[in-house]
């Protein structure tokens, strides 16, 4: 089954949205450091948001800019 997740910062924008539509890609948890290209993330929700396709919304938290 196809999934998606969509990657969003604490303040509700999406940050990535990526497609997996042969279901490789593992289920984030919360805690877990995720990086996307040069940017370090780290999941403080999952949540299942749409069933087709099979849609995760993953609430992370990115490092301050200085």
């Amino acid at each position: 089954m196809a999934r998606v997740f969509k990657f969003v910062d604490l303040t509700g924008c999406v940050l990535h949205t990526i497609d997996d539509p042969g279901d490789q890609l593992p289920i984030p948890a919360y805690g877990q450091e995720v990086s996307i290209g040069p940017i370090r993330m780290w999941v403080v929700s999952v949540m299942l948001s749409s069933m087709s396709p099979q849609t995760y919304c993953v609430r992370v938290r990115t490092p301050e800019k200085d």
